[in-house]
């Protein structure tokens, strides 16, 4: 009875312990599948703004500029400091007086000259004297403003705020850039998709001309050769639909990584590759790209704060003007709190600096002339970019214009082929360039939409702004 009972425990036990495995099972095959996180084009913007590690780089620089400007405004408000200290002397140096030694406490002089009276009208006693405290209390308190610096604290307080403005263009800049990536990764997958379908509906196309080829060779309709063209046929297009699914793949991961997400984590898109038609006119572009592109913009405020650093630079031998004040306090046990304070003016008047004065003017001038001359360079730079974003919008606009009329003829001439290869009226070679021209028709069909709103893309980039 007893062999019983304990079989019919280990029986139970065993269960049990097989529901916890697999229950366990499920949990961390649940926890391992994550969600597939689904992203429009703006909300891939978005995500990218706000896990970028370079946009958040540039945001500190734009924190790091504003707290410059609170240093160097600082410098134009008072200064004021307080030095204080306590001082324990433990051993006082001591002196003694010998006994002998005339001690006139301030008595009149003798008529026969002596010194007169003495401590307790005798000298016999040796006295010792102790100089100082044991306990010391000092302090003081200095308030220094500068009222005269030839422009130079001033200077240096616009030039921080000028690096301020010019850190929010960099970062306006990054901003750009960050979207037009996303941009140009997000249909470039959705690119990569379309070809997948364009390439199943070929796999699906061939593979049906082949059942045919068996169907009419089983008959003695067709020979085996056609046979084994369509099979070679479908093979070939099963190893293009491995390939279009690999570049499926490298794109997908390739906009995790413009987006800052984790490559283990599955994604999806949402949007299409339609092209919005936009009329640009070239002039208007350049005019636009140099009125609104953040760069220029953030040459021109390193121009101006090139020029504050030429006068703070002048102002390195000229002289400056200050006014100080001064509270002074000492206390300990031997003396009452002493107390003290003064006012005044000082003048720095720098009389010979080695020509150090006249080098960093010198520095600061080169410096604004390799910024102009940047500004130039970029300038031109810009004007060739939105030239080229234009020219190969308008290139991209012609190629779907002239491809919207083939996708339908080729799609048609495909219907017509393979009712006559059904019928025996044409032969599998025949069959095969209708479709070799039908897909690539529609590849290129794709490919003239992707290239044009990638080319808005770049020209908006280019601007500085959205087309109208």
């Amino acid at each position: 009875m007893f062999r019983k009972y304990l079989g019919c425990f280990v029986v139970l036990l065993l269960q049990t312990f097989g529901f916890m495995l697999i229950g366990a099972s499920g949990w961390n095959t649940a926890s391992a599948q994550a969600p597939v996180q689904t992203f429009t084009l703006a909300e891939g913007i978005n995500y990218a703004l706000r896990n970028n590690r370079e946009f958040q780089v540039a945001e500190k620089d734009v924190e790091l500029a504003a707290e410059k400007v609170k240093e160097a405004r600082a410098a134009l408000l008072p200064q004021l400091t307080l030095d204080t200290g306590y001082t324990f002397n433990g051993d006082l140096p001591t002196t003694v007086l010998s006994g002998d030694f005339p001690m006139n406490l301030g008595g009149p002089p003798a008529q026969d000259g002596s010194a007169g009276e003495t401590v307790n009208g005798t000298t016999s006693e040796p006295i010792e004297l102790q100089f100082g405290a044991a306990h010391n209390l000092r302090g003081q308190a200095q308030v220094r403003y500068p009222l005269f610096t030839w422009g130079q604290l001033g200077n240096l307080y616009r030039q921080a705020v000028l690096g301020e403005q010019a850190a929010e263009k960099a970062l306006e800049a990054v901003r750009l850039d960050i979207e037009l990536k996303v941009r140009q990764a997000f249909h470039g997958l959705l690119l990569a998709e379309a070809f997948v379908e364009v390439v199943e509906q070929a796999l699906a196309q061939v593979e049906k001309r082949y059942a045919l080829a068996e169907t009419q060779k089983a008959t003695g309709i067709t020979t085996r050769l056609e046979v084994i063209r369509a099979n070679v046929q479908v093979v070939n297009t099963r190893s293009q639909r491995i390939q279009a699914r690999n570049q499926q793949k490298l794109a997908t991961e390739h906009l995790k990584l413009t987006l800052g997400i984790p490559l283990d984590q599955s994604i999806s898109i949402n949007g299409e590759l339609r092209p919005e038609h936009k009329q640009v006119d070239l002039e208007k572009a350049i005019t636009t790209a140099l009125a609104h592109r953040p760069e220029i913009q953030q040459l021109k405020i390193q121009e101006q704060i090139g020029e504050k650093q030429v006068k703070v630079a002048k102002a390195g031998n000229k002289p400056m003007l200050s006014t100080f004040g001064n509270y002074i306090f000492n206390d300990s046990e031997r003396q009452s709190l002493d107390t003290s304070w003064s006012v005044g003016v000082s003048i720095q008047i720098p009389i010979f600096d080695g020509f150090a004065t006249r080098a960093q003017v010198n520095q600061a001038r080169l410096r604004l002339d390799q910024v102009r001359t940047n500004k130039d360079q970029l300038l031109d730079g810009i004007k060739l970019e939105v030239k080229s974003a234009v020219f190969d919008l308008e290139a991209a606009q012609k190629l779907i214009e002239a491809q919207e009329g083939i996708i339908e003829q080729a799609a048609e001439g495909l219907r017509i082929a393979n009712v006559q290869h059904e019928a025996g009226l044409i032969i599998g070679v025949e069959l095969t360039d209708v479709e070799l021209s039908h897909t690539q028709a529609q590849v290129n069909h794709l490919q003239a939409i992707h290239d044009y709103i990638t080319a808005v893309a770049r020209l908006e980039r280019a601007i500085g702004t959205r087309l109208e």
